[in-house]
């Protein structure tokens, strides 16, 4: 890891800031326009990235800069750019969060931005930062005629505004900066097996492009929530639809942002199971057809192998062996691990799924869908005590799990308190609901690891986001000496990355895959 520091700019950098502007921008601002928003501009903030050296003792190269104006108690967002040598590091997302902060502490309401209509990158960057898109300024750029999106984004006092997220190796220094871990790695195509990994099992449509197994170039997801929270649940139907209409786009946005071309990829990696039968052929298919295409090798992946491999992303020293929980709408396994390539499955669910058994109570006491993150929220405000529900441990010894008795209990509790004619509190409901979830889930998950002498945990899966989980499993692995590791948010959910990881590491053993590979919906562990 390489620390940065993001911080105000000073008069000693603008000459990299005028450089960076100029090798990256197709209508450059001059030195002088820079220099005047460092040192005179009022309304003027200028931020810069300074590389620091291995003690982070004196400064280093600035390699990125953000500049903004605040007027009338609103930020308006003019420029983000990195040096070349250092993008896909995340540099851009830590400044644009830093710019925030700033704004929120000068008591902006809003921050504005405008950007070109076909720069993809910025625009998921910003999309994924919680800006909206207000409207488009035709044939705004005079460089070449091209649109303008128009974005902007309320600045409240909420944490999750600043975009950073607690485990996000960044803190904030002592002038209100901050500093940040990054991995330096030149991504360039010598010496480096770049994979396309693409992940279509249930309602996302997703794309990656992964070097070495382990740094991610680009990682799109293409959510259908929206669509199918209306119906309460995915529609197969619907999903397999919208994954043939967006397939083609996010795979392009994908080598887009990454800054690479079909050509560059050397290996192609897919999930084939399980899933939606018609949502894993479309994916398939586009692989198999690229794999022809350009003459490169082809890897079907275990849609929950991908979800464990989401964790070499994510901590580029973990290494097997180590102990899995794997935990999402469909799943809950406990795994044992011994190598990049052998997933000893030692229990799963017997009946409904952690993930799915969220969905079904919130649905239930009017949380709606998708439930998991809402039961979590609402939790968040409840008593875990107030009701209490049944854990449900199985026969001694078993790593399987059964949620379908504590729904049943559940619905029975609230069915019984509306024919009392008593209110109902949602959020103990939630509270109590989810904590005989996750304290069964971390139980049988510790003593796995300690069963088997393994001094790792690794969460993996949408439900691993779980907050509460996340607290419980920490605490009691924690007691036992045992090590929990876990994703960031966007790798537990469903992506490409975490399949071209998996990939990668079969392809290294020695598999392949032919052009009969099939969806397999039902995929054994």
């Amino acid at each position: 890891m390489q620390k940065c520091q993001i911080r105000r700019a000073k008069i000693y950098d603008i000459p990299a800031i005028t450089r960076i502007e100029q090798e990256t921008s197709s209508t450059p601002w001059s030195a002088s326009s820079i220099a005047n928003d460092v040192l005179k501009n009022p309304k003027a903030y200028v931020a810069v990235v300074e590389l620091l050296p291995g003690d982070g003792s004196y400064p280093g190269d600035v390699i990125g800069y953000a500049d903004m104006w605040i007027v009338a108690g609103e930020a308006q967002l003019n420029n983000i750019a990195v040096d070349e040598r250092y993008r896909r590091l995340g540099l851009g997302r830590y400044l644009l969060a830093h710019m925030i902060d700033v704004s929120r502490r000068a008591g902006c309401s809003v921050m504005n931005l405008e950007v070109r209509k076909s720069n993809n990158r910025a625009i998921s960057l910003y999309d994924k930062m919680g800006f909206g898109r207000t409207a488009v300024r035709p044939k705004y750029y005079k460089d070449n005629h091209e649109d303008a999106v128009l974005m902007d984004k309320p600045i409240g006092e909420l944490e999750a505004d600043y975009c950073i997220d607690k485990e996000d190796h960044a803190q904030e220094s002592d002038d209100g900066g901050l500093v940040v871990d990054v991995e330096i790695q030149e991504y360039m195509k010598d010496g480096k097996c770049l994979t396309l990994g693409i992940e279509t099992s249930c309602d996302e449509t997703a794309a990656s492009v992964v070097a070495d197994g382990r740094y991610v170039l680009s990682n799109v997801i293409s959510s259908q929530i929206s669509i199918h929270t209306q119906f309460g649940g995915v529609v197969p139907e619907i999903a397999s639809r919208r994954h043939l209409e967006n397939i083609n786009d996010v795979i392009s946005m994908a080598l887009d942002e990454a800054g690479v071309t079909i050509k560059d990829i050397d290996l192609v990696g897919v999930t084939y199971g399980p899933g939606l039968v018609g949502a894993l052929l479309i994916g398939v298919a586009a692989a198999k057809t690229i794999a022809f295409a350009c003459d490169i090798p082809l890897v079907g992946v275990n849609h929950m192998h991908g979800h464990i491999a989401a964790n070499y992303l994510e901590h580029p020293e973990l290494e097997p062996p180590f102990m899995a929980l794997v935990v999402s709408g469909g799943h809950t396994n406990i795994v044992n691990v011994p190598d990049y390539n052998k997933c000893e499955k030692l229990g799963g669910t017997r009946d409904d799924a952690a993930g799915e058994a969220f969905d079904k109570v919130a649905r239930v006491i009017g949380l709606g869908y998708p439930g998991g993150p809402k039961v979590d929220r609402a939790a968040k405000e409840g008593c875990r005590t107030a009701i209490d529900f049944k854990r449900v441990y199985l026969e001694p010894g078993s790593y399987d799990f059964s949620f379908s008795g504590l729904k049943t209990q559940a619905l029975n509790y609230l069915n019984t308190e509306k024919q009392a004619g008593r209110e109902i509190n949602v959020n103990d409901v939630a509270a109590s609901f989810q904590e005989a979830v996750v304290e069964v889930i971390s139980d049988k998950a510790v003593n796995a690891a300690v069963q088997f002498g393994q001094k790792r945990i690794v969460m993996a899966g949408g439900v691993a986001s779980n907050t509460r989980l996340r607290e419980l499993i920490s605490e009691k692995a924690g007691a036992r000496g045992i090590e929990v590791l876990r994703p960031s948010p966007v790798l537990c959910t469903d992506n490409g990355a975490m399949i071209a990881s998996a990939a990668y590491y079969a392809y290294k053993a020695g598999e392949r895959s032919g052009y009969d590979l099939d969806a397999v919906p039902a995929l054994e562990f």
